[in-house]
């Protein structure tokens, strides 16, 4: 997923373990913390994302979405729609 770009997963996919979401580069995140949960956090090179939500929120704990970066999955953020607000910054 190129910077500044995001796209709407209606259609996750248990085969491939793909989380419904904004998916979303992870350089784009802000004001995420990993999950508290070690069991979250698996992975052999990174976050594989097999067990469920793995970013809180760094302000008040709320889990955001998964972050999936390890040798076998593509480099991405997925955040649970519930978890969006749309907001527009001066940047």
């Amino acid at each position: 997923m190129p910077r500044g770009t995001y796209a709407r997963n209606t259609r996750g996919n248990e085969w491939v373990h793909e989380p419904i979401g904004f998916v979303i580069h992870p350089e784009d995140l802000v004001g995420a913390e990993p999950h508290p949960d070690p069991g979250r956090r698996s992975g052999c090179h990174g976050l594989d994302g097999l067990d469920g939500p793995n970013l809180v929120c760094g302000g008040c704990g709320q889990e955001l979405g998964t972050r999936q970066a390890d040798c076998f999955t593509q480099n991405h953020v997925t955040l649970d729609f519930a978890a969006v607000k749309r907001s527009f910054t001066g940047d």
